[in-house]
């Protein structure tokens, strides 16, 4: 049986692999999980409530006037409870809700709403809503306030609040602390009655720093943490450009980036690597996240001192393009507004940590931003052109927007869209120059005659006038037909572009769109900021202007109230990524629906120190990833435990699994096979349309060695270990991904090729260091490769036995290395292993 084997060969070859597993004592992930709290309350937000406002409660909240039946629909209790007829909702089944029944209007006697029949649209919604367990908002909140929206009112919410000058606190043990930040979190700690728990051990430590900066095991040639100081490693690790496809990949996930549209029709985006490697190299080169910030909303607009610097801020500004748009079945003023709200829901939850969608249709129902500010927005993007008729699958569309580069960019992109634009018209021409030069050769004048007359512009000049010799027109129009000939067999080639917006000419405000439909106007809103944020902040924005850099500026002027909250979700992010799990829980939503900070001075300091050093991204995380809390160990304490179960008060590491590119590259290095070059396109083999649909067979390929963050990133086609392992959506703004564990990700490890494929790389590897018949040193070797660590006692011998029964299993089949197959089956467990895929 080889590694690659049939169907049958990989079935037997999984119970083998599984029962490795068992042997060793290393768990499997096959337990099957729920939607996530947080990714359940995501969908009820954005899904759920507005069509329960919209159409239920007048009826069924707390705040209607009288309550129908004794339901209420604005607090989880409320549907799981019922009313009058029992609980509303039976949570993974639709057929037996009572609430889906009534929607589905199946019952003459329960029909809901009673006025007219939901869209199916949002039947679906409800139907699967309820599937994922009819998730509610976190802490089953309810908002008791008379006007929600209210600008003023809403100022008191703690996250508009401006940063007070934090003094970090006195604590019980002042020789535990390493910094400000450990003062923090041991004042938490004393005044819960709760004591961290021990340090990780050096290589614990270094593998989670490795994971957490670089997305990779440790570099071999780093020096273990007992002989070179955390400071000095942590350094070297901010210094490595592995550091920026790490951390890049984090705003990525923020940045909904992609390389394909998605959507209804899934046309490939062929120069978004251009903006995912400036994202790298600006982590790279710790940008100022103001500048970061700033370029990608208005790169396009900023002055320059070079056509490169030019170039670099259009590319950053491909941030507004890159999202998915329909772009079939819709009228050009919905697919304006549908744009522009793309646009404002990812810079709501990606910067500021607020839906700001949700005002799009009424005044928001929770937090305090009325539609007047929603428009007063969506002006700003309105304004701003991000697609742009080009020529796509023969014909001219409507895609996003392109822009050369380099100094003759212009020309040249003008020069292949006009050729593209042409073609028809220049193969029709050659067509009717090769009938006036047969006609010219049959001596026929009456028929070329009425050919010229038809289509003058096929026939040269010279071919035309009846004076010249016969020879010379056909030799003339012989030359004028090779030319356009040479012309088509000689497209121009795609020139250097860029995904990039430009401002319309003439910039507008916009109308209320009432109920959020684009054709029903209401009163024109200058464009502006939110109201809850501004406290008079900068100027009126300026008629010839889109706004973007205004907002820009309002997003993060040191003295801008935005500024702050831009402040605090940053550096809750970089907490979340370095901690397991944000200060704010809910990172992309700081509004009233969201969690409130378990650490409110904590996250203001780390705020605060976020602008003070400049906006450095590396300064902070640096000052996160050397704190005495960072370097706890994730050991279990059961005094701990008992008062504080979610490790809210941060008395011990988060354990954490490796997400999908960290699995798929740490496999690459353990086989030898990682390729650390930095990557440009990877999907520029594609078809115009970037799914393997139609005529087009040519699929996305995952078979690269680079970093994963330079993996095709398909909307609707993911590479499969990204599917398997808790991707972010592309579709949307995304700074938590979700976190499940499911069979399918266990079977994925001892199935897929690749992971096998690896796995016998590994072997090989192994193999080629050390003597088969030295099984205690190959055991050794495959742990500190792959786990970076030592086997434990009982890990060595159950794994060596297995080693040794597979050697005399095969001893007399000679069609393959005993030794080698033992090793790769042995390696594909280890893969799959715990020891492999959690972070302690």
């Amino acid at each position: 049986m080889t590694l690659n084997g049939n169907r049958t060969e990989r079935l037997t070859q999984s119970i083998l692999v599984f029962c490795i597993f068992a042997s060793v004592g290393l768990p499997v992930f096959a337990v099957e999980s729920e939607v996530t709290e947080e990714a359940g309350a995501a969908y009820f937000e954005t899904e759920i409530r507005p069509l329960f406002a919209k159409h239920c409660y007048q009826c069924h909240s707390e705040r209607a006037s009288e309550q129908e039946g004794g339901l209420l629909l604005d607090r989880r209790t409320g549907w799981m409870e019922g009313g009058d007829s029992g609980p509303s909702v039976t949570p993974h089944n639709p057929d037996a809700s009572l609430l889906i029944r009534a929607v589905r209007y199946v019952e003459a006697d329960l029909e809901m709403p009673p006025v007219a029949r939901l869209p199916e649209p949002d039947v679906v919604r409800l139907e699967q809503w309820v599937r994922m367990g009819a998730p509610g908002p976190l802490n089953n909140q309810v908002v008791d306030v008379d006007n929600p929206s209210d600008p003023v009112a809403g100022k008191s919410h703690w996250a508009f609040q401006p940063i007070a000058g934090i003094t970090p606190p006195q604590v019980s043990d002042p020789t535990w602390p390493r910094g400000a930040i450990d003062r923090f979190v041991l004042a938490g700690l004393d005044n819960a009655g709760l004591k961290p728990v021990e340090d990780a051990d050096s290589r614990v430590l270094k593998r989670r720093l490795s994971f957490a900066l670089h997305g990779l095991p440790p570099i071999s040639d780093f020096a273990d943490l007992a002989t070179e100081s955390m400071s000095r490693y942590v350094d070297r690790l901010l210094a490595d450009p592995r550091y920026g496809e790490r951390w890049g990949r984090h705003w990525l996930d923020l940045a909904r980036y992609a390389d394909s549209n998605g959507l209804d029709e899934n046309f490939l985006f062929r120069e978004a690597w251009r903006y995912r490697n400036w994202v790298i190299d600006a982590t790279n080169e710790d940008l100022a996240f103001d500048q970061f910030l700033t370029m990608q909303i208005a790169g396009d607009l900023l002055p320059y001192d070079s056509i490169e610097q030019r170039d670099d801020q259009r590319i950053a500004s491909g941030f507004l393009v890159i999202g998915p748009k329909v772009l079939l079945g819709i009228e050009a003023g919905q697919q304006r507004m549908d744009v522009a709200d793309e646009q404002i829901d990812t810079i709501g939850r990606a910067v500021l940590a607020q839906t700001l969608g949700c005002a799009r249709c009424h005044d928001h129902k929770f937090d305090p931003i009325p539609t007047a500010d929603y428009y007063a927005l969506a002006g700003i993007f309105t304004s701003t052109r991000v697609m742009e008729k080009r020529h796509m699958l023969s014909q001219q569309r409507v895609m996003e927007q392109l822009v050369g580069l380099g100094a003759d960019g212009k020309k040249l992109d003008d020069a292949y869209e006009k050729f593209w634009r042409e073609q028809s018209e220049l193969k029709s021409r050659k067509q009717h120059a090769e009938k006036a030069l047969s006609l010219l050769q049959d001596s026929d004048a009456e028929a070329l005659a009425k050919h010229i007359k038809d289509h003058r512009d096929a026939v040269s000049p010279v071919a035309i006038d009846p004076a010249n010799n016969i020879e010379i027109r056909i030799a003339d129009q012989e030359a004028f037909l090779a030319t356009i000939k040479e012309t088509l067999a000689n497209p121009p080639k795609i020139p250097p572009r860029a995904m990039s917006p430009v401002d319309v000419d003439e910039p507008t405000n916009e109308a209320v769109r009432l109920m959020g439909q684009f054709n029903d106007l209401g009163d024109v809103v200058p464009r502006g900021f939110l109201t809850v944020l501004d406290d008079g902040f900068g100027s009126s924005i300026r008629s010839d202007r889109s706004g973007r850099l205004e907002l820009a500026e309002w997003l993060t002027a040191r003295d801008s109230p935005a500024a702050h909250l831009t402040a605090r979700v940053m550096a809750n992010r970089i907490w979340q990524r370095l901690m397991g799990r944000g200060l704010v829980r809910t990172v992309d939503n700081f509004g009233r629906t969201g969690e409130t900070p378990t650490h409110p001075e904590l996250l203001d300091y780390l705020a605060s120190e976020l602008i003070q050093s400049g906006w450095s991204v590396k300064s902070l995380v640096r000052q996160i990833v050397t704190s005495h809390t960072f370097a706890l160990s994730s050991h279990f304490d059961e005094h701990n435990a008992a008062s504080d179960p979610e490790n809210e008060y941060l008395w011990r590491a988060n354990r954490r699994r490796l997400e999908p590119e960290m699995i798929r590259d740490a496999m690459h290095v353990a086989a030898g096979r990682l390729d650390n070059s930095r990557y440009l396109s990877t999907v520029d083999y594609l078809g115009d349309q970037a799914t393997a649909v139609g005529a087009n067979k040519v699929r996305r390929r995952t078979d690269f060695p680079c970093r994963s963050v330079y993996l095709p990133v398909i909307r609707n086609d993911l590479p499969e270990i990204f599917e398997a392992f808790d991707f972010a959506n592309p579709h949307t703004t995304m700074g938590d991904r979700p976190k499940t564990i499911v069979p399918s990700q266990g079977l994925f490890m001892m199935n897929d090729e690749m992971v096998m494929d690896l796995a016998q790389a590994t072997a090989q590897q192994i193999s080629n260091a050390c003597p088969t018949s030295d099984t205690i040193a190959q055991m050794d070797l495959m742990f500190t490769k792959i786990v970076g660590d030592e086997p434990s006692e009982s890990e060595r011998a159950s794994v060596t036995a297995f080693l040794l029964s597979i050697d005399a299993e095969d001893a007399a089949d000679q069609s393959h290395d005993a030794n080698q197959r033992a090793l790769a089956l042995a390696c594909q467990a280890l893969f799959a292993s715990s020891r492999f895929q959690i972070i302690e």
